[in-house]
């Protein structure tokens, strides 16, 4: 819990990308992903209004890994997820937006 609320970016994407490296082969496939994105929008995705683009896991997957797959084989390295991840405003500030204190 320290690394997501205090840890560097890099820290917090490190830590991201082994949520989603379901099996820890050191890969993130589309699998483990829409896996992971399922559930967050299971939990969330009533209080989002998603881009039509990105209004199932399955879209966002497509156009997370069109954006982060630079090998094209259908599976993100740690480095594709964390160079992609940081080109994503969304990510970024979704990572880097301290939680209010109370």
């Amino acid at each position: 819990m320290s690394i997501t609320s205090r840890g560097s970016l890099d820290e917090k994407l490190d830590w991201a990308f082994s949520l989603y490296d379901l099996d820890n082969d050191g890969f993130i496939t589309k699998e483990e992903m829409v896996n992971i994105v399922d559930a967050i929008y299971s939990m969330v995705g009533n209080l989002l209004d998603l881009p039509k683009d990105e209004d199932t896991p399955q879209k966002r997957v497509e156009k997370i890994f069109a954006q982060m797959d630079t090998n094209r084989d259908d599976k993100l390295s740690k480095d594709e997820f964390r160079e992609g991840s940081k080109c994503d405003p969304w990510i970024v500030e979704a990572l880097t937006t301290a939680p209010a204190r109370q």
